[in-house]
């Protein structure tokens, strides 16, 4: 009976620690930001309503997003300057007219009203990229203003959803609405929603970022980093995307290019081969070396689960991807929780 008794009492032991170690890893397990790149493109139309809706209800924590400024000055929704012949018809369901560099009507010369006249849920534009199913169309779709989103968000108060707030604009380009005036836009629409804790604002053009700071020291900030955009013009005139940082100048790392930016950034946001060791676009810095020195990782646009297995790995704080179902099923696999 003693022997019984002591083997009884081991295998207590052995379930009470179980258990404490259970409850330790379910408390500290490592979390990931999921953000669902324009909603969730490769399965619902891109940054409309009806897409940021179903992605909230599958259980993403942040909808990244993109931003252009009306003739009226309203920001709303859609990743290019013009009007996407790909994505979109017209009123009457037929092909957007076309320029001879083959873009639609622009953005910024049109009004809410005319914007609104667009069908953006019909088309998918890449069919062989996207495959349908799981991709769905969703007919009569349209471009959404950035209130309108705050508004959606209103009616899911307790799943705490994130805004990554791309303001889309291209260097020394003429179509874009001037910089400060698309920032000061953006945010009047952010403060009137009392959402400073609830966004952070993002861009490859580093201006923007300065700008946001200048206007809005409260929001933060994320930089934007394509695999060519931080390459310099030469040995003295530096990229034009990085606000007058020179890549090679400063250093040559993604590091001592970020610091050069703190007072502005907050976050870094790369292309994922520029923060993984064993790739030929590596620019010198572990991501844990980044995030040592204040800057949160969250690297674009992610959709093979190999990969995201992989930037996991290496301590990403967050991944944007077109597939957040298929993030959701590697984290479940790899015992992450959701941020």
């Amino acid at each position: 009976m003693l022997k019984l008794y002591h083997k009884l009492t081991r295998l207590i032991l052995l379930v009470l620690l179980v258990n404490i170690l259970l409850s330790c890893w379910l408390t500290y397990a490592p979390t990931l930001d999921i953000q669902g790149h324009r909603g969730a493109r490769g399965l619902f139309p891109e940054n409309t309503l009806v897409g940021f809706r179903k992605t909230i209800e599958m259980g993403v924590v942040t909808l990244e997003l993109d931003l252009g400024l009306t003739k009226d000055l309203v920001p709303v929704v859609n990743h290019d300057p013009y009007i996407n012949q790909n994505l979109c018809l017209d009123a009457n369901g037929d092909s957007i007219a076309i320029d001879t560099f083959g873009n639609g009507p622009l953005i910024s010369n049109l009004t809410l009203k005319e914007i609104k006249t667009f069908d953006c849920g019909s088309l998918n534009p890449d069919v062989s990229r996207f495959p349908e199913p799981p991709r769905i169309n969703i007919p009569g779709e349209k471009i959404p203003t950035l209130q309108e989103v705050f508004d959606l968000l209103a009616r899911y108060p307790d799943k705490n959803i994130m805004l990554n707030i791309e303001i889309k604009v291209e260097p020394e380009s003429q179509i874009n609405p001037s910089i400060d005036a698309f920032v000061k836009a953006v945010i009047q629409v952010v403060n009137q929603n009392d959402a400073a804790a609830k966004v952070n604002i993002q861009s490859f053009d580093w201006q923007v970022l300065e700008s946001v700071k200048n206007n809005a020291p409260h929001i933060k900030t994320a930089a934007l980093l394509g695999q060519f955009t931080f390459k310099s013009i030469n040995d003295s005139v530096p990229s034009i995307w990085l606000n007058g940082i020179h890549y090679e100048n400063s250093g040559g790392t993604a590091l001592t290019m970020l610091q050069e930016a703190e007072n502005y950034v907050d976050i870094f946001s790369p292309f994922w081969q520029l923060i993984m060791p064993e790739d030929s676009l590596f620019l010198g810095n572990t991501v844990k070396e980044l995030e040592k020195n204040g800057f949160p990782v969250i690297p674009w646009t992610i959709n093979r689960t190999k990969i995201m297995e992989k930037v996991i790995l290496e301590g990403v704080d967050g991944i944007i991807t077109d597939y957040p179902d298929s993030l959701l099923m590697v984290m479940k696999k790899m015992g992450i929780k959701r941020k």
